[in-house]
């Protein structure tokens, strides 16, 4: 199964227990995968390749209607949005075996997913799993869907984009810092504890969750990669793109607005702009745009200066080279 799912899971119960609605939530997947269990027909109908998703979407919608939490049947749509229709089944059997492993922690009195916890479901809270640069970006994908969805209308993404952009910063300027959040050997749950404590109420909900995730399944060394890549996430949820700005000085207002014209026109898309000086640049600014890179730094333009000069000079007239 896909580790977006996983990731979708881990949010919408981590939601659910802030509600107390964790329970409900996991014993309608507990229900959900019984009647997909029993039923041939309902197995053939989510794992046929020839239907639409629209189609499965619907088959489940009919199922559900009325009888679920509206936070199970957004996680079951999700699913069937996702992930590809032969593995429909596989992902709705796993939220099942999940759902049951926290209905078992609730009844033990353990914290579980829904509790605020974020280690996988029925798992110790020490024992978070290591996973590949791929699967922890799709994992923290999966997440990040779930916690930007009630945003979607409610606003707010603009604050949580600011404030990840902000909080990257801050630890990309601290080695201290940095060498604890990107070590492997710091235990999972203590990194991404620290986020919770540093962000605290300095930052939204969705932001010190979004940061702490990142912390727990993210590859510790690519922390700040990953800061930058949610960054970059938020920014497309909200059909914009962040340019990070290099300047070598700070910029008015009157200037970043005529940059962020100006870079909305090369990439086609609005583009929010995130400056930082450079003193290095001399003057004039390098701005990235995913992958385009608009260099027009001082010191860009004396190296193309200097390249120019240490070449042999040339007869404009003939065309002919000559050494110096």
């Amino acid at each position: 199964m896909r580790e977006a799912v996983r990731g979708y899971f881990d949010a919408v119960m981590e939601t659910a227990g802030t509600e107390d609605r964790a329970t409900a939530v996991a014993s309608d997947l507990t229900a959900l995968g019984r009647a997909v269990a029993s039923s041939e027909d309902l197995r053939a109908a989510l794992s046929d390749p020839g239907l639409p998703s629209r189609a499965r979407r619907a088959v489940i919608n009919d199922l559900l209607a009325g009888k679920v939490a509206p936070a199970t049947a957004q996680l079951i749509s999700y699913v069937i949005e996702v992930d590809r229709a032969p593995e429909i089944v596989a992902d709705l059997t796993w939220l099942a075996a999940a759902a049951e492993s926290v209905l078992a922690a609730g009844s033990s009195g353990a914290s579980g997913a829904g509790s605020g916890s974020s280690a996988h479901p029925g798992q110790p809270a020490e024992e978070v799993e290591m996973l590949g640069r791929s699967a922890s970006r799709e994992r923290l994908g999966g997440y990040t869907s779930a916690v930007l969805t009630p945003l979607a209308d409610a606003g707010g993404m603009g604050e949580v984009e600011d404030e990840l952009f902000r909080f990257s910063r801050v630890v990309d300027s601290s080695e201290e810092l940095k060498a604890v959040l990107t070590d492997r050997d710091v235990p999972a749950q203590r990194r991404a504890g620290l986020v919770r404590d540093l962000l605290g109420s300095k930052a939204s909900a969705a932001t010190v969750r979004l940061a702490a995730y990142a912390a727990l399944y993210g590859r510790p060394r690519d922390y700040v990669a990953s800061l930058g890549w949610l960054v970059e996430r938020v920014a497309a949820e909200a059909n914009r793109r962040v340019a990070e700005v290099r300047s070598a000085v700070e910029l008015d207002d009157d200037q970043r607005s005529r940059l962020t014209q100006a870079l909305s026109r090369i990439t086609g898309r609005q583009v929010d702009v995130r400056v930082s000086v450079d003193s290095a640049l001399l003057g004039g600014f390098v701005a990235s745009v995913g992958d385009t890179v608009v260099d027009g730094s001082a010191r860009h333009r004396l190296e193309l200066l200097r390249e120019r000069l240490s070449l042999p000079q040339v007869d404009l007239l003939t065309g002919t080279g000559e050494s110096s």
